[in-house]
């Protein structure tokens, strides 16, 4: 299976939050984050693989049973940034039937890993945009990126934010 990736610089910029302050146990802590805020500002980036690291090719942890709700996010990223409307059911499959495999441990296809990695590595630039300095205490980070993530939810997705309800109500 296409594991998820995160980048090297990510990895270096998030250091302290993972090896002084132990509030981030695993790699993918610092992915969420990034992920997060690639899918807050709608932006992408592809990065060659020799510039990240391997992580895992599933949602570890507390976030395995979030995993759904993180892949509806991109999935609703996806349609938008592509302008496609919930109410065109063929084109919303075509995108689903190329994105998810729903017996795949990640829940997505190759294909779908490596929109959710450029969403990852994009929103690590954006992390970086929003901070001044790399993070070296979690309540200062977790401070920062909510304000900044508000922001950014606001301007680029308007009140209503992300849509994870891809079906309706």
């Amino acid at each position: 299976m296409t594991p998820f990736r995160i980048r090297k610089d990510a990895k270096e910029w998030f250091k302290d939050l993972r090896e002084k302050e132990k509030a981030f146990a695993i790699d993918f802590d610092s992915f969420y984050f990034c992920f997060i805020a690639g899918i807050a500002s709608r932006r992408k980036v592809t990065v060659p693989v020799d510039e990240t690291a391997e992580l895992v090719d599933y949602f570890p942890g507390a976030y395995k049973d979030r995993g759904k709700l993180l892949v509806s996010l991109m999935l609703s990223a996806e349609l938008r940034d592509q302008g496609i409307s919930m109410d065109d059911r063929k084109s919303v499959h075509t995108v689903i039937a190329d994105l998810i495999r729903p017996n795949s441990p990640s829940l997505l296809s190759e294909a779908g890993v490596a929109k959710f990695n450029q969403y990852a590595h994009g929103g690590f630039e954006q992390l970086v945009e929003w901070f001044d300095d790399r993070p070296r205490y979690l309540e200062t980070f977790l401070r920062h990126f909510k304000r900044n993530l508000d922001r950014t939810l606001d301007s680029v997705w308007g009140p209503v934010g992300p849509n994870p309800m891809l079906f309706g109500d």
